[in-house]
């Protein structure tokens, strides 16, 4: 019962009130009791000092005549007194004269007058007084009286009794109270306590205390319904701070997955440079040197180059997902047609393959404008965004539909009103699928918010909203229920004409033969290198793995025959590229180190270029690219 269970705070402040009320009278009564104890030794003092002086003024006469018997009358009347409990009178030598009571014995008696006055003494008052012949001046003799302390211990013990009296009463009448007064300050505790324990019960932080009052205890409830209200936006807060994250962990582990896939993919990139580099550089040298080749000869090896161009390109884009992107954004020249064309190459798998595989077919129809000028973006977040764009039009149509990927250059009303309408480049990706209402339109843009269940993240339009942030641009939601969805996004067009480099043409030709180093783990393209070069004029040393590299440029310099340059791969086992690079450079700091390797294209694009590494060279190697760059090689000396 809820007074049961209140019942111990009520006992205690019961026991707070009357143990206080109790040392409060039990004080008072000590101080009382105590004054009593000093008042009645003063005044039982000076009685007995008067009543020394009245016995010594009625006893010199029988000093004076020496009578014992008249001394020994004065003396019985101190029968009178009950307290009195002896007396004598000492003559002037000190020998006692007389004593009362007459049957005690002289040995209950000091032995000899002792100085005036009076004092307590082994529970007793004593006091020795003169007596003095009062018109001659002269001492006679002592008094000595004693008297019991009887009369103050009856006192103390009345006063003890009439003080456990009033203690008991005062209890009494403490009791009475303090069960009434306790309720006003138990009744709102337990009221805190009952809520306390809902709140807990239920977890209803709406729950709030009753208040009683206006003091501190109505204070003290109206903390606690602060409290209860902060706690109870402090667990809103808490759960969706709970659910961002458990959704962000969810975001990572993908990011980690993707992670583990894409430095699987770079593995697999890297091997397939290596393998079909051979096939590369011998099909351009046969069809470059062999003129006499039977025309379906030619046409074969030129089947088997457009062949091997597509998988490497196939590996370039596949990189793309693996690549880490820009700490900060760098905007540079973007032609959007062609970038276009690249997500939807490097997206077909998703909307065309996989697609067909489920039995969907998804039909994509491309539209891009010619003459598109030039825009500055990141390519690779603009990229990004676009394959996240087609992702989503492709998840929107899980039975199959259209997609419109088109590019156009639009016009816009300025801002004022009165400049004229600025340009905007823009792409459009469309999908025929279900399409939004107006609430989901409104939130598609945040992040975590999705509609694909536990399949999505949430994240990846919010993705494409912060690239068109940082880009200046601006992105555009048609849709409408069975409507499909068309996502447009818009990047102004720059105030001055971009234009993209020139493309470089074939390059000069290396001024006669050079003494060449290539160095390789990988024997199949080790010899098609030599091959390729050999047969352009130049003297090749190969050298499989980077210690031999090394060593045969340390005996070619002993010897005095350096070689003029030298081509090494980036990834071999125990002496990489890069520290043949230094190792040559340390040698022989005029020596070009060119580096030959699958990662070239976006060690380039990065700027992650080795130190000691004059150019890097793509795998596979193009016959043109290591021309021109033997092309910058110096002569040698003469």
């Amino acid at each position: 019962m809820p007074f049961q269970r209140a019942r111990p705070i009520q006992q205690r402040l019961m026991q707070i009130i009357l143990g206080t009320s109790s040392v409060v009278l039990l004080l008072t009564c000590t101080a009382f009791v105590g004054y009593e104890v000093l008042a009645f030794r003063r005044t039982a003092v000076r009685q007995l000092a008067v009543l020394g002086d009245i016995i010594a003024t009625n006893s010199t006469a029988a000093l004076a005549f020496d009578n014992p018997d008249d001394a020994r009358e004065i003396l019985a009347a101190l029968r009178a007194e009950k307290h009195i409990v002896a007396a004598c009178l000492y003559d002037k030598d000190g020998h006692l004269f007389t004593r009362y009571p007459a049957e005690a014995p002289a040995t209950a008696f000091p032995a000899a007058p002792q100085a005036d006055g009076y004092r307590f003494a082994d529970g007793s008052l004593i006091g020795f007084a003169p007596v003095v012949q009062v018109k001659a001046g002269q001492r006679l003799g002592t008094l000595y009286l004693q008297s019991d302390l009887e009369a103050m211990y009856e006192r103390l013990r009345l006063y003890g009794g009439v003080a456990v009296l009033v203690v008991a009463f005062a209890s009494l009448v403490a009791y009475t109270l303090s069960r009434k007064l306790q309720q006003r300050i138990s009744r709102p505790i337990l009221a805190l306590a009952e809520t306390a324990r809902a709140v807990s019960d239920r977890q209803d932080y709406a729950v709030r205390a009753v208040k009683f009052d206006e003091d501190e205890l109505g204070l003290l409830t109206d903390a606690f319904n602060h409290m209860l209200g902060q706690i109870g936006e402090q667990n809103r807060a808490l759960q969706l701070a709970y659910d961002d994250l458990r959704q962000t962990q969810q975001l990572i582990m993908q990011q980690e997955r993707l992670r583990a896939v894409g430095q699987m993919a770079s593995g697999i990139a890297h091997d397939i440079n290596n393998a079909i580099s051979p096939a590369a550089l011998y099909a351009e040298s046969l069809l470059e040197r062999e003129p006499n080749l039977s025309p379906r000869t030619r046409e074969n090896l030129v089947m088997i180059q457009r062949a091997l161009d597509d998988v490497a390109q196939t590996v370039s884009r596949l990189r793309e997902f693996y690549r880490q992107r820009e700490p900060l954004l760098a905007l540079a020249p973007v032609t959007v047609n062609r970038l276009v064309e690249q997500v939807v190459e490097l997206t077909r798998a998703r909307w065309g393959d996989l697609s067909q595989q489920r039995g969907v077919t998804i039909e994509t129809k491309l539209d891009l404008a010619p003459g598109l000028p030039v825009i500055l973006g990141a390519e690779s977040e603009v990229r990004e965004a676009l394959i996240n764009l087609v992702f989503n039009a492709v998840d929107a149509m899980p039975e199959g539909g259209t997609m419109s990927v088109r590019t156009r250059l639009t016009h816009r009303p300025a801002a004022d009103g009165k400049s004229p309408a600025p340009e905007w480049v823009a792409v459009e990706i469309a999908d025929t699928g279900p399409g939004m209402d107006e609430a989901t339109k409104r939130r598609c843009l945040e992040p975590f918010f999705t509609t694909k269940g536990e399949r999505g993240t949430g994240l990846g339009l919010a993705m494409v909203y912060g690239m068109v942030q940082r880009h200046g641009a601006e992105i555009e939601i048609d849709t409408a229920p069975g409507q499909g969805t068309t996502m447009r996004l818009l990047f102004p067009r720059p105030a001055n004409d971009v234009q993209l480099p020139a493309a470089t043409g074939a390059g000069p030709q290396p001024r006669g033969p050079l003494r060449l180093l290539v160095i390789d783990d990988d024997p199949a393209l080790l010899q098609s290198l030599r091959q390729a070069l050999t047969d352009d004029g130049h003297n090749v040393t190969a050298c499989r793995g980077g210690f031999a590299g090394l060593e045969a440029f340390a005996a070619a310099l002993q010897e005095r025959r350096p070689f003029a340059a030298v081509i090494t791969d980036l990834g071999m086992p125990h002496v990489d590229g890069s520290e043949v690079a230094r190792g040559v450079k340390t040698a022989a700091p005029a020596t070009p180190v060119f580096l030959l390797t699958g990662w070239g294209q976006h060690l380039g694009a990065d700027g992650e270029i080795p130190p000691h590494v004059d150019r890097i060279l793509n795998k596979p190697p193009k016959l043109r690219e290591l021309r021109e760059a033997l092309a910058t090689v110096p002569p040698p000396a003469a």
